[in-house]
């Protein structure tokens, strides 16, 4: 079976644009409709309607895509099955994480993996949680430490700990009440704010929680690392609501639990059920999961 042209066929449909596609499979975009054309030939009827803008699929391509992820993808898993009695073979982990905890998690269980595994690339993605949900369902990555993941049928998780927001300050804004360990938002409606980018998590919910508080707050600045906010929030740059796990990466700041229905999240491992996760994997996760579990708040 040629499995080159089943990834053709799939980067095309998923691309909508021959060029694009190429690019990404790193052909030529005459290479890549020439083979396309040959397999339409070869099954007796189109697989793509090149009329349309971007282009479609037909039923047929409907269906022969449908088919076409799944074999690429018990292929992948006889692939990765195969690495765990080739141990002298390179082999890649790609596994997702929410930026605001790849600084916190991922250092101490790395080193130790290092140490212990040989041939062994980890590739490490940084995304939002809408973007880590998608890359698992499209089996784009092995793993991902993010949202618990809803549908636990066809999902794995492994719980890490519940995330509790709090409110990160310095001198330069202190509550009213500075011996007290929990604030009304309120308080900080005329605060600059520290924000995360739009589309990750702690953007929705630092938002959701000021909006409740009865302001919209104003952002000075809005960056994707979490390590970062938390430097600008010390250098007086403005506050910031962020993960209480967070807490102990800066000192010299103040944190604060916040009035009110304060969202709580649980953070975990997440991976697909039909996936075969190999040895290096599997070892991987283990070590994130005792890393995390050392270092979760009591």
């Amino acid at each position: 079976m040629n499995y080159n042209k089943l990834r053709y066929i799939v980067t095309v449909a998923e691309t909508g644009n021959f060029t694009i596609a190429a690019k990404k499979l790193f052909i030529s975009q005459p290479s890549l409709s020439q083979s396309i054309k040959n397999e339409e030939k070869r099954i007796g009827t189109p697989l793509f309607d090149r009329t349309q803008s971007p282009i479609a699929l037909t039923d047929a391509g409907t269906e022969y895509v449908l088919w076409a992820k799944q074999i690429l993808y018990m292929n992948e898993n006889l692939e990765k099955r195969l690495q765990d009695y080739a141990s002298k073979e390179l082999t890649v982990i790609k596994m997702g994480i929410l930026p605001e905890f790849s600084a916190f998690i991922l250092p101490e269980p790395l080193k130790v993996f290092r140490e212990e595994v040989q041939n062994c690339f980890v590739q490490i993605r940084e995304l939002s949680s809408s973007d880590l949900k998608k890359s698992i369902e499209e089996s784009e990555l092995d793993f991902i430490v993010g949202l618990t993941h809803p549908d636990a049928y066809k999902y794995f998780n492994i719980p890490l700990f519940d995330e509790k927001i709090v409110l990160a300050v310095t001198p330069d804004f202190m509550p009213a009440d500075k011996n007290s360990k929990e604030v009304n938002l309120a308080e900080f409606s005329e605060a600059p704010f520290v924000m995360m980018e739009e589309g990750q998590f702690l953007y929705r919910v630092s938002h959701d929680l000021c909006m409740s508080s009865g302001f919209v707050p104003r952002t000075v600045v809005e960056c994707y690392n979490l390590e970062t906010a938390l430097r600008l929030i010390k250098a007086g740059v403005g506050v910031s609501v962020i993960p209480d796990l967070m807490a102990r990466l800066i000192d010299g700041l103040q944190y604060y639990d916040i009035k009110g229905a304060t969202p709580q999240s649980q953070i975990s491992i997440v991976f697909r059920r039909d996936k075969y996760l190999t040895k290096s994997t599997k070892r991987l996760i283990r070590l994130i999961k005792k890393g995390t579990n050392s270092q979760a708040p009591c």
